[in-house]
C-alpha cells in the first residue's frame, strides 16, 4: 500500500517544532552524459533499474542525483510529515568544494598502528602562502526554492590553476525537493602535469601534483517556515564519487554498517532487540553470493554451483531454520567469518576484502584484510547460537519506492539507503568517503556530521600531517566545512578506481581477495558471455558459459601492454564507457543458472575491447573443449587476460 506523505490533522500531537533534512549524507555520482541523470537510492534493497537506464541516447554514464527532503517533527520527536511548498516555504542551500589538490598526499589510514611513523607530506608543495588558494576548487554557497526550479545560476563553479571547473548543480523537483546533480567526472591538469610521475614524487601513486578532479562535498541547510513561523531545521551533507559500477551489487560491510556500528558502540544506538534472520542475517550472507557478479572467486565459492550458495532457497532454508539438525551447517558459516578482533594475518576467514593495511605478499598484519563490523559478527554469533527469529518464510515484501514506506519510517530509510550502496573496506582510501569517517568526533547525531560555521577559518595544519595531528583535539576529525570529506580521496579518483583490483598474489589465488568490487567490478559477463550463455544448447555449455567472466579492466589495455600512467589516463578519458552492471533475464528452467544475470554494459569507447577479448575466449573454450584433455581451457587461463600491477600499500 502506498503511504500519504502529508501533515495529518492539527491536534496537540501535530504541532511542527522542528524539522531535518533526510538523507542526512546524500550521495551522488559522477557521469559523463552531460544531461542525463538518475536517482540516487532511497530505499534498501533498491530495484535494478531497466536495462539502458543508465546510459543516455549516446551511451554515456548518466549522473546519479542526490535528492534531499525536509520533514516535520513534533514536541514528541515523532515525524509529522514531509514538508513540501504546498505546507510550508523551504529555502534551500548548499555550498561544495574540492580541496584535494591543496590537502595533503594519501598514503595510508592515519589512525591504524601501521601508519605510527607516516608524515604525509601537502601535494603541490611548490605553491606555498596565498598561491595555495588557487589549488582550491570552491563553488560557493548557492540557494534555491519553490518547484521544478533549475538553470545555469545554480551552477557551483570554481577555478584550479584558473581554469574554471565545473562541480555541479542545484535544481528542484515538482515537489520542491532539492537535487543535487554531481560534476561530470573531469579530471585534467591545465599545466599537463603527468598523472604518475614516480621520479619526482615519492607517494606518486593518486596523488598527481597539477591536477584535479571534480568530486566534491559540502553541507546542505534549509530555511524552513509554516505560515511565517520559522521552523529550526537540521542540517544534511551532500558528497559526489566515482561511479557505481555495479548498482545492484552491495559491499559485504557498507558504510552504513560501519557507521551503525560506531553509533551503537557509542551508546547512540541500540543493538537489535531481537535478531531477524531475513532482516539482519541474510542480508550479509546474501551480499557474498551478490558479489559473485563482480568477482570470479566469489562466484566459485559463493553462486548457486559453489559450496556457499547463499542464494539457492533450499539452503537458505536451512540457514533460517532452527530446527537442531541445521545447528552445525549455521556454525561452520559462522566460524568462516573472520573475528573483527583478530590478531591473525590470515586471508582464509570471510570475506574476501583487502584491508587497511594490506600489502603484496600478505604480511603479519590482522589488518592485511577486512572483517565484518563488530555489529555485524556479533549478529553472526547470536543466529549461529539459535538466538534469532525465523522469519524467512513470513510474507515479505521490499518496499519499490518511498511511497512504501510508513511515514514514520521514511527519514531512517532515506539515511539508510543512500549509505548502503557506499562502501567502508578497504579505506586505502576508499571509494567515497575514507577513515576519518569512522571517528566519533566527526558526528553531532547518529548519521548527522559537524558542520563547522561559515565563519570559522580551518586551521593551518603545516607542511606534514602525521597520526599525532590528525588524531589530535584540535586536528582535522571534527566539525566539516565544504570540501573536508573529499580531499582525503585519491587525486584523480580514476588513477585510483583503474589500479585497484584482486588477486595480486597470484600464487595464493588470481581472483580473490580484492578490494571495492561491488563498486569497482573486477571480472565480469559481457555482452558476449551474455549471448553464449543464451544461446547454450545443453545444461553442460550452458554453465560453462556462465562461469566464464571477464576482466573489467581490458579496455584500459587492450593489448595487455599499457604502461600504469597510460591505463589512468585512458580510465580519464573512458571512465563514463567501462562496463556498468544491469539485469537481464536469465535463461529458464536451469536451476543452475540464476533468473536474473548481471551484465556489463560498455559505453562505445569501452565495448570493442571488452566484447574481443570475450569472443575470443569464449571462442579458445570452445576449440579448447574438443581438443584432448591435456589442452583444455581452464579458468587461470582467463585470470591472464589482463595483467594486474602489484598494488603497494601506498597504492590505492
Amino acid at each position: 500500500m502506498k503511504h500519504s506523505n502529508a501533515p495529518s490533522p492539527r491536534s496537540s500531537g501535530q504541532q511542527i517544532v522542528r524539522a531535518a533534512i533526510h538523507p542526512a549524507v546524500g550521495v551522488s555520482r559522477v557521469g559523463n552524459s552531460r544531461d542525463g541523470y538518475y536517482l540516487g537510492p532511497e530505499v534498501y534493497p533498491t530495484p535494478p533499474l531497466p536495462p539502458g537506464a543508465y546510459r543516455d541516447d549516446e551511451g554515456a554514464l548518466k549522473r546519479q542525483a542526490a535528492r534531499f527532503r525536509v520533514y516535520g517533527y513534533n514536541a514528541g520527536g515523532e515525524v509529522v510529515g514531509e514538508l513540501t511548498p504546498d505546507r510550508a516555504d523551504v529555502r534551500w542551500s548548499a555550498h561544495v568544494a574540492n580541496h584535494k589538490a591543496a590537502w595533503y598526499q594519501w598514503i595510508i589510514a592515519l589512525d591504524i598502528p601501521e601508519a605510527a611513523k607516516t608524515a604525509a607530506p601537502l601535494r603541490n608543495p611548490k605553491l606555498e602562502g596565498d598561491a595555495r588558494r588557487s589549488l582550491v576548487i570552491d563553488g560557493g554557497e548557492i540557494s534555491i526554492r519553490g518547484e521544478n526550479a533549475g538553470g545555469s545560476r545554480y551552477a557551483f563553479k570554481g577555478e584550479f590553476l584558473g581554469t574554471e571547473v565545473y562541480l555541479g548543480e542545484l535544481r528542484t523537483d515538482g515537489a520542491g525537493r532539492l537535487l543535487f546533480l554531481p560534476g561530470h567526472g573531469v579530471s585534467a591538469s591545465p599545466t599537463g602535469a603527468p598523472i604518475y610521475d614516480p621520479k619526482h614524487n615519492p607517494n606518486p601513486f593518486i596523488n598527481a601534483d597539477g591536477w584535479f578532479d571534480d568530486v566534491c562535498d559540502g553541507p546542505v541547510t534549509a530555511e524552513v517556515a509554516i505560515d511565517g513561523r520559522p521552523i529550526p531545521c537540521e542540517p544534511a551533507w551532500v558528497l559526489s564519487a566515482p561511479p557505481d559500477y555495479a548498482p545492484n551489487v552491495t559491499g559485504v560491510r557498507t558504510l552504513f554498517d560501519l557507521l551503525l556500528d560506531l553509533f551503537i558502540g557509542a551508546g547512540w544506538l541500540p543493538f537489535p532487540p531481537a535478531i531477524s534472520f531475513r532482516r539482519h542475517v541474510y542480508p550479509i550472507l546474501h551480499r557474498l553470493s551478490g558479489l559473485g557478479w563482480v568477482n570470479k572467486g566469489y562466484e566459485v565459492q559463493y553462486g548457486l554451483s559453489g559450496p556457499f550458495p547463499f542464494t539457492d532457497a533450499d539452503f537458505v532454508a536451512r540457514l533460517a531454520s532452527k530446527a537442531p539438525q541445521h545447528a552445525e551447517l549455521r556454525r561452520q558459516v559462522f566460524n568462516a567469518f573472520r573475528d573483527p578482533a583478530t590478531k591473525s594475518p590470515s586471508q582464509l576467514p570471510w570475506p574476501w576484502i583487502y584491508g587497511d593495511a594490506m600489502d603484496v605478499p600478505a604480511g603479519d598484519s590482522p589488518r592485511q584484510n577486512a572483517a565484518v563490523s563488530p555489529t555485524q559478527y556479533r549478529i553472526l554469533k547470536q543466529w549461529a547460537d539459535g538466538h534469532f527469529d525465523d522469519d524467512w518464510h513470513d510474507p515479505y515484501r521490499p518496499p519499490r519506492d518511498l511511497d512504501d514506506v510508513p511515514l514514520r519510517r521514511q527519514p531512517a530509510t532515506l539515511d539508510r539507503a543512500s549509505l548502503e550502496y557506499c562502501l567502508a573496506d578497504a579505506f586505502h582510501p576508499g571509494c567515497e568517503v575514507t577513515w576519518p569517517i569512522r571517528h566519533l568526533s566527526m558526528w553531532r547525531s547518529p548519521f548527522r556530521l559537524k558542520h563547522r560555521p561559515a565563519d570559522v577559518r580551518p586551521p593551518d595544519y603545516g607542511p606534514v600531517m602525521t597520526p599525532r595531528i590528525a588524531l589530535s583535539a584540535d586536528g582535522p576529525l571534527h566539525a566539516q566545512g565544504p570540501g573536508d570529506l573529499t580531499r582525503w580521496m585519491g587525486l584523480p579518483w580514476q588513477a585510483d578506481t583503474a589500479f585497484c583490483r584482486s588477486g595480486y598474489d597470484q600464487d595464493y589465488d588470481p581472483y580473490v581477495p580484492t578490494f571495492w568490487p561491488a563498486t569497482v567490478p573486477n571480472q565480469v559477463m559481457t555482452p558476449a558471455g551474455y549471448e553464449a550463455v543464451m544461446r547454450a544448447k545443453t545444461p553442460e555449455e550452458r554453465s560453462a558459459a556462465f562461469g566464464r567472466r571477464f576482466s573489467w579492466v581490458r579496455p584500459l589495455s587492450p593489448d595487455g601492454k599499457t604502461s600504469t600512467a597510460g591505463q589512468m589516463k585512458k580510465m580519464v578519458e573512458i571512465f563514463g564507457s567501462m562496463g556498468f552492471l544491469e539485469e537481464r533475464p536469465g535463461p529458464e528452467g536451469d536451476p543452475q543458472i540464476p533468473p536474473r544475470l548481471m551484465v556489463a554494459s560498455f559505453g562505445r569507447d569501452a565495448a570493442t575491447a571488452a566484447d574481443e577479448e570475450a569472443r575470443r575466449d569464449l571462442a579458445a573454450a570452445d576449440a579448447a573443449a574438443a581438443a584432448p584433455a591435456d589442452a583444455n581451457w581452464t579458468s587461470a587461463d582467463e585470470g591472464k587476460a589482463a595483467p594486474l600491477p602489484v598494488k603497494r600499500p601506498d597504492a590505492g
